[in-house]
């Protein structure tokens, strides 16, 4: 039984050698290349257009964006200002013990110390609190400072377990509150 297919190519390659069916090759690969490329070309007009007509429209929408160049000195000032001043300090702390008792978790000491540098714009207050409380409520406290208190860091939070079995963690946080210089 023949195959036609390979008949065919067997007759090719003794007529036109393995030169010419290269060359044949290459030949109907240019013609394909030809016939497809007036498609790309509308292809990437369109696209073309759809983008300029996309951002016509957001050029429209969105508005200017301005620009103002701020000496460094000011940048500095401006950026203090963002922060607190320091007699806020104890509301704040009223936050952190309010969210501790949201909590069922006890604060029952705290160790604080400011650091107030001369030269420093910013006054930074770091309190430390032993905590014994689950993951939970120790995840949910920090983050719930974190939330309400943007001026506020967590510097620390160390935990240990007394035994396999127990739920509660022994852990001590640590945060830093910045605020600006009085």
């Amino acid at each position: 039984m023949k195959v036609p297919f390979a008949g065919w190519w067997h007759h090719a390659l003794r007529r036109l050698g393995a030169g010419g069916l290269v060359a044949l090759g290459g030949l109907l690969g240019a013609l394909l290349l030809a016939a497809w490329l007036p498609l790309l070309e509308r292809e990437g007009l369109e696209l073309r257009a759809e983008f300029d007509a996309r951002s016509a429209s957001l050029s429209r929408s969105a508005p200017a964006v301005v620009v103002r160049r701020v000496p460094v000195g000011e940048q500095i000032g401006e950026f203090v200002q963002t922060f607190p001043p320091l007699s806020q300090h104890a509301g704040d702390l009223r936050r952190v013990f309010a969210s501790a008792h949201q909590r069922n978790m006890r604060l029952p000491k705290g160790e604080y110390q400011v650091r107030n540098e001369t030269d420093a714009p910013l006054v930074t207050v770091t309190a430390t609190f032993p905590v014994v409380a689950d993951y939970r409520a120790l995840r949910d406290f920090s983050a719930d400072v974190l939330k309400t208190l943007p001026h506020v860091a967590l510097d620390e939070l160390r935990m240990t377990r007394a035994g396999a079995g127990s739920a509660a963690l022994e852990s001590s946080v640590r945060f830093s509150f910045v605020y600006r210089r009085p």
